[in-house]
């Protein structure tokens, strides 16, 4: 993406999708050029909230695949960096805050666009692309438009796919702990006592007896 200093700022994107110029400002943030942003003037933090911009309109135009695409290549990136996990270094303290006083609104149109563009299985690939890079990031909006707008048997076939992500899952294996953790979630969300209590056995064996019992506890004390 380009900057042109006129009376303001203009941008103006230079290569031939939104797509592709995200990818190159990765490109280029995780080759260094972005390096220590916070201190040279903030122009990739401009970008990314351009970028941003330019997404929701493609939003407003029901141009959802295209704008999945570019939500995920954005906001995954943009975990990783957030936490320290890229090689991209913009020296934020809380880069997701910095870009946006409500991120999770990002995050409920991303799932949106996800909702309305993939069929189940394709869907599960991206709900597992994103609950591994979560982390220490958490929203409410995911799981909320997963359950307003699918279907309860839709909703179900995808926890099940999602599921079999976690099979032979040992203590080692985090991406698969988040992801019974992200179904936990839904669950509670639901409601469903004996399912997410199910879930919590999934890890016997995993974790000490100890560690499953505060999970199941965890329920009682949000009723």
């Amino acid at each position: 993406m380009k900057i042109t200093k006129k009376v303001m700022h203009y941008y103006k994107l230079t290569k031939e999708t939104l797509e592709k110029d995200i990818d190159n400002f990765i490109s280029d943030a995780r080759k260094g050029v972005f390096s220590w942003d916070s201190k040279y003037g903030g122009e990739a933090l401009k970008i990314i909230k351009q970028y941003f911009k330019f997404i929701q309109e493609k939003f407003e135009k029901k141009e959802f695949e295209e704008c999945a695409k570019c939500y995920k290549k954005l906001i995954l990136f943009l975990f990783d960096a957030s936490a320290g996990r890229d090689e991209a270094c913009f020296g934020y303290e809380d880069l997701l805050a910095k870009i946006s006083k409500d991120f999770d609104s990002l995050i409920k149109k991303y799932f949106i666009c996800l909702v309305k563009v993939y069929p189940c299985e394709k869907l599960a690939n991206e709900c597992y692309d994103y609950i591994v890079k979560l982390k220490e990031s958490g929203f409410d909006s995911d799981k909320k438009i997963l359950i307003e707008y699918l279907k309860k048997d839709k909703l179900y076939n995808l926890i099940n796919m999602l599921l079999l992500k976690t099979r032979g899952m040992t203590k080692k294996d985090e991406d698969k702990h988040d992801v019974i953790y992200f179904l936990m979630e839904i669950f509670d969300e639901l409601g469903e006592k004996e399912k997410y209590l199910d879930l919590c056995k999934r890890f016997e064996g995993v974790f000490s007896e100890k560690e499953v019992e505060y999970l199941k506890k965890e329920y009682e004390e949000d009723e």
